[in-house]
């Protein structure tokens, strides 16, 4: 850490629904002197008049911009205006208006962004790009198309000591959309060669399924986290034709040594990849997973890649000022 560190003010705007980016606020603190946190979930805004709404609808049709999202953070960029900062680091910087992006870019010293969705799944992320000094994303092909700084997400929650015994073989939580037909494969599976699981899927309405538990309300990550300490496996479901980044539940299960079933091929791209603890789905439609892949115990991995993932590499790397070349292919596991 920086000598002068102490003495520089952060801005850390989030858009976390799960808490993921709260280490990375304790992070922050225990290294600079002062942050200001603000998560931008917990802001909220009803129009007040039918004025307001048809002029929200009007700025959405004709100029792409979500007017609702001006008036919902205007208190939060109204507060932080009145300040000077050090570091801005911001993530999901789409869903502030250009306004308010102009603002955060002239109250900053160094201005970052994190994306940890691809452009191709959030096209504003590459309406914003012009505000920023660094943007890093989870992205390879995004980072390759725009220019960004590759790296990945990371262990927001190492836990102590040794696991509990698992109640079951394999777990899985995510929202209702395309890629429950897969989790339903999975699932007949497991189901076939006698393992156990808890697969989980949130949607509105109530739905009986062989395979699957439908539940209407979101599982908080605390509880989530509860069902991977219970859990030998977890399952990852990305968002396959959308994003290739890695999701948490990857780092999930680096942090508690858990093995991982996932249909992300790229994976066998990164450092960690190990097929004795990492089951990748290449065909849905030809579901295979050795006997000894479940059987065996974890692998873990060595110190100086594990290392690589915590959260305290991370911040350096991004609001450090650590990241290079170097680090980069480390992380893409180029030679």
């Amino acid at each position: 850490m920086a000598q002068n560190d102490k003495d520089k003010r952060v801005l850390f705007i989030t858009y976390d629904l799960s808490g993921y980016y709260d280490s990375i606020y304790a992070e922050l603190q225990s290294r600079y002197g002062q942050v200001d946190y603000y998560n931008t979930i917990n802001y909220s805004y009803r129009y007040k008049n039918a004025w307001q709404r048809l002029t929200a609808f009007f700025y959405k049709t004709f100029y792409k911009t979500k007017l609702k999202n001006f008036y919902k953070y205007e208190p939060l960029i109204a507060e932080v205006s009145k300040n000077k900062y050090d570091i801005t680091l911001v993530i999901r910087p789409d869903v502030f208006v250009d306004d308010h992006l102009k603002i955060l870019r002239k109250i900053s010293g160094k201005f970052i962004a994190y994306y940890h969705d691809s452009i191709n799944n959030i096209p504003r992320k590459k309406d914003v790009l012009h505000f920023f000094d660094e943007i890093y994303s989870y992205e390879k092909r995004d980072a390759d198309t725009y220019k960004l700084k590759f790296i990945p997400n990371f262990m927001y929650y190492e836990p102590e000591g040794s696991n509990p015994e698992p109640e079951t073989d394999a777990f899985s939580v995510m929202s209702d959309d395309y890629r429950v037909k897969v989790l339903q494969k999975l699932g007949k599976v497991l189901t076939d060669t006698g393992y156990s699981y808890r697969f989980y899927v949130k949607k509105d309405n109530a739905e009986t399924d062989p395979y699957i538990t439908y539940i209407q309300k979101r599982i908080n990550n605390e509880g989530v986290l509860q069902h991977i300490k219970q859990s030998r496996i977890i399952v990852d479901i990305h968002k396959f034709g959308i994003q290739d980044g890695l999701t948490f539940r990857v780092f999930e299960a680096m942090a508690f040594q858990k093995k991982l079933i996932t249909t992300n091929t790229d994976i066998k791209n990164y450092d960690f990849y190990n097929p004795s603890n990492i089951y990748v789905i290449e065909n849905a439609d030809n579901i295979s997973i050795p006997e000894g892949f479940i059987e065996t115990p974890y692998q873990p991995l060595p110190r100086e890649i594990y290392n690589r993932y915590t959260v305290s590499h991370w911040v350096d790397m991004v609001a450090g000022g650590n990241y290079n070349e170097v680090e980069e292919k480390k992380y893409r596991n180029s030679k």
